[in-house]
Formats: structure tokens, sequence, C-alpha cells
């Protein structure tokens, strides 16, 4: 069923796209980064496949395809970042992933270019933590060198289905490697984590989706976090309840969140803001297993559009665009009806030619696929 949609005629042309296939036969396709990783001034694609041992990069424009760890099994995560300012970038990468605590090892560890980034790069672990799950680059402290910001996807003592016990997320700081904890108030399954300026202070805030929902951590003068509530997500008793996926989006000047609840939901949801209140609309509830979320300007008109997708059965890839400024009527469109399982979508200028495209992987279907914006 498709719930809140509207059937009136979008306010502007639709964007177009052209399908080109960038990589194939993955095992299964978890994660993209983008990121220029040869300082060409193009934007590069890592490839996370789960069930491969290698972690492999995409060179634009080409899309040759080249190594850069060979001995990384179940890598479920990877971020990159330039965490000692040589002007190059680094690779946090966490493998070795179960969702079980007792059978995961769970490693972190950094990877930095050993000359030419076509070659395997060279490998630093830095921590072991049972079921470690996301890794992102943050600046809570504005502009200087970033840390590394990793949580397990749940805490030590989680049992299913519920898995009902403290998560931690915790900081590791470039140079010194040593774990801080950040904090440990979430519970049961963390999903995602997305560094955002929440303030517009040019400092980096950390927005969760959890069971608990949505939630935003602050770092304070002192060095303490702190943490509020957003929004509670999906209402329904765990598991079935939270947030699985969340990013920020823009509707002019008003900002809005988009999430897949709950944890590898059906719903793919709209927050606006009211009064310090965000205000929680389900825009579609059709999804199979949601893991593909993206917003951003695919049509110039100064409204995001969401890109979500889901790598279940009928798996389906859609954007939606707000018909009216304050993003209360959206209209769906099909942007690969069955052509990928997409479990991660990133929006990005691949060809530099002004228009945000959009690049997913896919779960069971293996594959990379880039959708090359032809709005004019």
């Amino acid at each position: 069923m498709l719930a809140g949609m509207s059937v009136l005629a979008a306010r502007s042309p639709e964007p177009r796209f052209r399908e080109h296939t960038i990589g194939a036969n993955l095992k299964f396709g978890y994660q993209l980064a983008a990121a220029d990783l040869n300082g060409d001034g193009k934007t590069d694609l890592i490839a996370v496949d789960e069930r491969a041992t290698e972690l492999a990069w995409y060179e634009n424009p080409g899309w040759q395809r080249h190594v850069i760890a060979a001995d990384v099994p179940r890598t479920i995560n990877v971020d990159c970042a330039d965490s000692d300012g040589d002007g190059a970038l680094e690779i946090a990468i966490l493998y070795r992933f179960e969702s079980r605590p007792e059978k995961s090892e769970g490693i972190v560890s950094l990877l930095s270019r050993d000359g030419d980034p076509r070659r395997p790069w060279k490998a630093r672990e830095i921590d072991r933590v049972p079921t470690a799950h996301r890794v992102r680059w943050a600046y809570p402290e504005g502009s200087r060198r970033p840390v590394m910001v990793m949580a397990p996807m749940v805490g030590l003592k989680a049992e299913p289905p519920d898995y009902q016990a403290p998560v931690p997320m915790y900081l590791y700081r470039p140079g010194v490697w040593k774990r801080e904890l950040i904090s440990d108030r979430l519970r049961g399954v963390l999903h995602s984590i997305y560094p955002v300026d929440w303030d517009g202070d040019g400092r980096q805030e950390l927005l969760t989706a959890s069971f608990l929902g949505l939630r935003l951590f602050r770092l304070a003068p002192d060095g303490a976090w702190s943490s509020s509530p957003i929004a509670q997500g999906a209402p329904d008793p765990c598991p079935k309840c939270g947030s699985s996926e969340v990013v920020l989006g823009r509707l002019g000047q008003r900002r809005f969140l988009a999430a897949i609840e709950p944890w590898h939901g059906d719903q793919v949801a709209i927050y606006r803001e009211r009064r310090d209140i965000w205000l929680r609309k389900v825009i579609d509830d059709s999804f199979q297993n949601g893991h593909a979320l993206a917003a951003g300007d695919l049509d110039h008109d100064g409204r995001d559009e969401v890109v979500a997708g889901y790598r279940g059965k009928g798996f389906q890839l859609y954007y939606y665009r707000a018909l009216d400024p304050a993003g209360e009527r959206w209209q769906r469109q099909t942007l690969d009806a069955g052509g990928i399982a997409a479990a991660d979508c990133k929006i990005r200028d691949l060809n530099g030619d002004g228009r945000p495209d959009v690049v997913c992987i896919g779960a069971s279907t293996g594959n990379v696929k880039w959708y090359e914006n032809l709005a004019p």
C-alpha cells in the first residue's frame, strides 16, 4: 500500500535518467562510499561487498576496478577522510562483522595509500568491537582534523529478537587511536550515524537512527557529550520500533528529515519541524527490507528529492518529490523497477556536468548502477 501520496501533477518537469552499470558480479553489495581517491578531481566509488574478501574501488571516468585490501572478509562499512592532513584520503573500515556479539570479531582498521592508490593500501588495526557496524568521520570541534566515530550494531549482551541492551558509540582521535566513549544511552539496534551541522555553527553533531528513534548527540566545550530526542520513529513494539536510516534534506529554507522505519522496515517517513516538534508523515509503506536512502536536489528547483529503495522481495528504487513548499504532499516516481536490490545510494555529480546523479549498490543483484541525470 502507498501511504500519504498525492496524485497532483508535479510543480516542475521531472528529471530523466540514463542507466549505466559500473560494476557487476558482486556477491552481496552493502554500502557505497563516494570520494576522490586519486586526487584527479573526479568522484570515485568504493563498493562494500559484505560477502566477499576484497574491498575495491571504481575509478572515474572509466570505472576500472582496483583492489584496496585483499583480506577483509565480511566488510560492513567504510568512510573516507584526510585524517592526518597530508592531502591524501584515509579509509576507515569495519570488517569481520556478524550480528551476534559472540560470533563477531568486529575489526576496526585504517587503510592508507601506499604510493599509487591503484595498488593495495596499507592497513593498521585500531580496535576490535563485536558487531562493529557503522563508522563515520566527523568534525564535532569544527574545522580541525576529523575524528573517527564508530558504533557496533548491538551491545555485548544483546539477544534477538529485541536486542534490548545498551549499545555504545565510540570516538577515536587520529594519531592516538584510543577508544573514547561518546555514549551508551542507546538501546537495541543502532543502525545509522549521520554527522550534520545541526546548528549551523561550523561544528558537526551526530544524528542517529536506532530502536530509540532519531536522536541528536552534541559535544559541549568541556568535552562532554549530551543527547536529545528528535522523534520516536515507528511506534510499534520492538524490534518493529524506531528508525533504521536517516538523512537531512531542504525544501528551500526549510529543512526536513527523511527516514526508513522501523529497522529494515517498510516505511519511508518525512519529518517536518514545527515549533521545535518534528511531525512524522509516512509517504510510503510498501517496502520490504528498506535500506537505501539519500536526499538531494535532482531538478535544480531548490527542493531536495528523496531517493529510497528496498532490497527485499520485489525490490524497487524510487525517488520522491515534494509538491508544495512545506513538504506536505509528495509524489513517487520509479527510478529502477526491479533492476537493483538497493542497499545504499549516494547523490553525486559523477560526470562533472553540474547535475547531481544517483548511484546505488545492489544486495542480491550484486551490482553498482549509475543513474545519470539528464535534467535540463
